[in-house]
Parts: structure tokens; sequence; C-alpha cells
């Protein structure tokens, strides 16, 4: 059996940190995707290919505990490949699978051929991909997206809201919120009169970091973090209503208000969320009449411009060529997760093979199966 799975990365509209506090968020699936390509083994061998992390034929068995043990590698690799190894301890619970060989490919992640990484969610990304994928081979339900939500946190150590989970998941423009008993995600119309274009601010941010710092801030002055997050919950509320009513001067507005907010929680906390670079590309659009603001954890990365007027647009890309940034190609993809799996012997699979939430493969057609609601 060979199965492809792919699913799309992430760019935050709105919503970062009073997500968080219970705050909806606005997440578009971004058309640069997580692949893994699963092929069944004819030995008794279980092997990992991820050239992106420079790891490439990293056997593994599952021992009695349900833990994945890699053979033969040192340790740097063996941390390298802890989100494969959280993926498969997590959806497998102790029942080693059957031998097969997987590639991982998370390159359009990337900056070209470099190794800095854009900030478009890619782990997130793989995550879903490969769970689909590896779901497909047991032939077992597609995991929720609380169980992916749940199997990313572990690989973060507790932390993250889920919300590029999410887009990863389901794709288009995303409406997320936490929820005691399980994440709300609904399916948001973009609207047609409303451009954007993503800009690289140069360098990488470390996301980990950040929220380590925003954490430590938060324990030693709770007052200002609540003050400060109940604004940008507030304004977050005002985006999501906006985008419900097809209000887009309402919400450009509350994206910059939105992205003001970020500003004044960086200075106070100290964590520099809208770094020197972005303040630099928002001054550009600040003289095009475009909205922006950074897109995640700030500080580095990539950040989101929007307007109604394309002259304007058209404007801000000129304007921050010359000011030495760069815009990445993106687009929305409304697809989200796609697996698309094949026999050996007919180019499909046994119908009984197929998850029961997934839609039928098309007899030797090979018809990719839909994400499905979670």
């Amino acid at each position: 059996m060979r199965i492809e799975a792919s699913a799309p990365g992430k760019l935050v509209l709105l919503g970062e940190y009073a997500v968080l506090e219970g705050a909806p968020a606005l997440v578009l699936g971004v058309d640069r995707r997580a692949r893994a390509l699963l092929e069944d083994c004819a030995e008794h061998e279980r092997c990992v290919d991820a050239p992106d992390i420079g790891v490439m034929g990293a056997h593994w068995r599952m021992d009695n505990e349900g833990r994945v043990r890699w053979m033969g590698l040192d340790g740097g690799e063996v941390k390298r490949l802890r989100l494969i190894a959280t993926v498969i301890e997590m959806l497998c619970a102790g029942d080693e699978p059957a031998p097969f060989r997987i590639r991982l490919d998370t390159r359009a992640f990337f900056l070209d051929d470099t190794r800095l990484k854009l900030g478009l969610g890619s782990s997130a990304a793989l995550v879903v991909a490969l769970a689909a994928a590896l779901a497909a081979h047991r032939g077992c339900e597609r995991p929720t997206a609380q169980r992916l939500i749940a199997m990313h946190r572990m690989f973060q150590d507790g932390r993250g809201s889920g919300l590029d989970v999410a887009a990863s998941l389901r794709g288009g423009l995303v409406a997320y919120r936490l929820h005691s008993s399980a994440p709300r995600i609904a399916q948001a119309a973009w609207p047609a009169q409303l451009q954007w274009c993503c800009v690289w601010s140069g360098r990488s941010a470390d996301t980990g970091a950040m929220l380590r710092h925003m954490a430590a801030w938060r324990a030693r002055a709770p007052a200002s973090y609540g003050l400060l997050l109940r604004d940008l919950r507030l304004c977050a509320e005002a985006a999501a209503m906006a985008i419900n009513a097809g209000n887009v001067a309402a919400l450009l507005e509350t994206i910059s208000l939105y992205a003001s907010g970020l500003r004044k929680l960086g200075e106070v906390s100290g964590v520099d969320i809208v770094s020197l670079e972005h303040r630099a590309i928002g001054a550009c659009a600040a003289a095009c009449g475009v909205a922006y603001k950074p897109c995640g954890a700030g500080n580095g990365d990539v950040g989101i411009a929007l307007s109604e007027d394309p002259e304007q647009l058209r404007e801000f890309r000129a304007r921050i060529a010359r000011a030495g940034f760069r815009e990445i190609d993106l687009k929305l993809d409304v697809r989200g997760l796609r697996v698309l799996a094949q026999s050996s012997w007919s180019g499909d699979i046994p119908e009984e093979n197929v998850p029961a939430q997934a839609q039928r493969i098309n007899a030797g057609q090979g018809r990719p199966l839909s994400a499905g609601a979670h």
C-alpha cells in the first residue's frame, strides 16, 4: 500500500496570545504543504526518512512500554525526531504497526533552499499529515482535531493553543476558539474584495523562547497581563463579528488595532513581539493606507498586509521591495488535509480499509479523501 497525506501551513490573521485566554482567533490555511509518503515494507522494518531535519534511514521499534526506540542514532538525531516519535506513540498506543517506510517533506516551510523557517506552522502541518497517513495505514479512524492538538502540545511540552493544527486540518479561513471540553473550529468565508500579501521580516523567530518569556512576565505582573489581554480579547471578538457580517472595513480596523495591542503588550512585557523589522514594514503599510500586523508570536517570521484597494497593495509591495523586504508568495489553501491511498496491486484500496469518516476512493482513480468534519 502507498499512502500520501499532505496538510497546509497557516498564517494567523488575528488572535495570537489572546486565544490562550479564550478569545477567538482567525487563521488562514496557506499553500505551503507538509507531506508524508508511506509505503509498506516487505522486510520486517520500520523506517523514517526526514531529510529536512537531516535524518535518513532512521529505523525504530516499539518497546514494551509503547515508546519508540531509534536504532543506532545519536542523541541529536533522536531529539530531531521527537515530533515523529510523539505522533507514533500517541496514535499507536503501544500497538506496534505493520512494517512501513515513511518519507516526510517540509521543504515548503523554509525560505528557498536555506534553513530559515518562515514561521508557517510546519510542525503542526506535519503532525496532521503524519497522523493521517499512519491512521490510513492502520485502517482506523483519523484522529480528531482535539487528539491532533494533544499530539502537537505533547511535542511542545504542553504549550500551544492548537489554532495552527486547526488550520492545517481544515484549510481556508478558520475561526478557532479554545473550550474546556473541545476546541471550537468553524469555517468562515474570506471576503472576495479583501486582498492580502505576506512579508518576510528577514529572520526566523524563536516562538518557544518568546512564549516562555511571556509566561514568566505574566507570573510577575498578572494584573498588567490581564488588562492588556482583555483589550486584545475584545478586539478579537470584534474581528470575529466583522468577518461573520462581511464587514471588511471593520475587519481591517480591528486588525490594525490588534497590531497596536500586540506592540503595547511587547513593550510592557519586554517581549519583542513587534520587532524593528515589523515596525519598518508597518510604517510602509501606514504610508500606503494598508493594514499590517505580525503573524503568530512575532519578533521575526512573517507579517500580513491587507487592503480592499488593489492599488494601495501594489504601492505597498513596491515600497517594501525598495526597503529591502521580501514578499512571500502565498495563497489561501481551502483544501485542508488531503489523503491519497493506493494499493500496490490495483491503484485503489479495499473499501473496508478506508476510515469510515472519509469519502470513498473511486476505483482506479485514486481520488483524495476529504478531511472530514472535526
